[in-house]
């Protein structure tokens, strides 16, 4: 009896330290933005002044139930988050990483699932009542990347954001810096000391014309036909107060069909981005520069070409923030298009109310363009816009 006794009290000593390691700990979150617009624009020279988006405004942002368990070294997150983009997504992830020995490895993997239960009229189309996928949802598989780490060598394979953009601030909507995004390919990130650290990445991909993730092809190339490669490096280390980022990138497209007709065919293009920001104690600038040239092969004039730079400053003030952005960027969209110019200015300041959040916000962008028949040349904008969100 005392032997079973015994024997009952170590199955539930195992039970109960077995449970908190194989727990899952779960949340919910959500947010809540509120918001006042003063617009007024011109949109040419000449055109009459309009009130554009003036007035009150809000929006939920996404809702997430999330849940998360660690076992070990392994440890796992699933989220489930519903947002409206245009229509409402709808997404299910798992990301996960394990180490062993001194490597860790990562990955994650999403999905929007799509609904049934439409009728083909409620997609627009048709007057039959079969069940299809609802408008919006996600159309292939999802696309991912692989990292192992040892902390001072980072290997990332897949379909990830393998070099940085530079850009050292959140002004230009298109942003200041290497046109570079996600993109298939490999990359290589060394971390050279504590203050330094290089990232070499290779691109080579068919399933997409995009080169170095943001640049379409300019010679009537497609998916059939085309595939890309290209070669870029990344830097950033911080010098006393000074960091530095900067970032080159190439690529070119090549027939992948086996067909000499679109042997001719093909993109090359270049883009760098450099970025700089210092840090002395409550006053913190920055510089953000960068510059794209992509070229058709037969297509004699199609070539595009970017530039754009920024400079700004943080001003800490406690716990509240004022940012002052100064901004001018500069596209070409072919060997006879004038500079499509773009100047822009914002100035912000950034507070608490209780666990709320408030910003307030001008800024201002004009635009020029000296081709003829131009709808934009003249335009100008300035907007005044008063948000307070909560996060939940």
């Amino acid at each position: 009896m005392k032997q079973l006794s015994k024997m009952m009290l170590a199955a539930v000593a195992s039970v109960c330290v077995a449970v908190p390691a194989f727990a899952w700990d779960f949340s919910a979150s959500g947010s809540a933005t509120a918001r006042m617009n003063m617009t007024n624009t011109v949109s040419a020279t000449g055109a009459d002044a309009t009130s554009d988006g003036s007035g009150f405004s809000s929006e939920g942002g996404g809702l997430t139930l999330s849940s998360s368990n660690t076992d070990g070294a392994k440890s796992v997150s699933l989220s489930y988050s519903l947002d409206w983009d245009g229509n409402l997504d709808e997404t299910i992830s798992v990301s996960g990483s394990n180490k062993v020995g001194d490597w860790t490895a990562s990955g994650s993997v999403s999905y929007n699932p799509q609904t049934l239960g439409c009728s083909a009229s409620d997609n627009g189309t048709g007057t039959t009542t079969a069940a299809t996928a609802c408008a919006g949802g996600q159309t292939g598989e999802d696309t991912t990347a692989v990292t192992v780490t040892d902390g001072t060598m980072t290997i990332v394979i897949g379909d990830a954001g393998h070099l940085s953009s530079q850009n050292m601030s959140t002004g230009e909507d298109a942003g200041i810096g290497a046109m570079v995004d996600s993109f298939h390919g490999v990359s290589l990130g060394y971390k050279i000391s504590d203050a330094m650290s290089a990232t070499v990445a290779y691109q080579a991909s068919g399933d997409s014309v995009d080169l170095h993730g943001t640049q379409e092809a300019l010679d009537g190339e497609t998916n059939a036909t085309h595939g890309q490669s290209g070669f870029g490096i990344g830097f950033s280390g911080t010098f006393g107060p000074a960091t530095v980022g900067f970032t080159q990138a190439s690529a070119s497209t090549s027939n992948s069909s086996g067909l000499a007709a679109y042997d001719d065919l093909g993109t090359t293009s270049s883009t760098m981005g450099l970025g700089v920001k210092i840090d002395l104690g409550d006053i913190k600038p920055f510089i953000s520069y960068g510059s794209t040239v992509a070229s058709a092969t037969t297509a004699t004039t199609a070539e595009y070409t970017h530039s754009g730079s920024e400079v700004g400053v943080v001003y800490a003030m406690g716990s509240d923030t004022i940012v002052l952005y100064l901004g001018n960027s500069s596209d070409q969209f072919s060997t006879t298009d004038k500079p499509l110019t773009k100047s822009g200015m914002e100035l912000g300041y950034n507070t608490n109310v209780g666990p709320a959040s408030l910003s307030i916000g001008y800024g201002t962008q004009t635009k020029a363009d000296a081709d003829t028949g131009s709808t934009v040349d003249g335009y100008s904008m300035s907007d005044l816009e008063v948000s307070m969100g909560f996060s939940f």
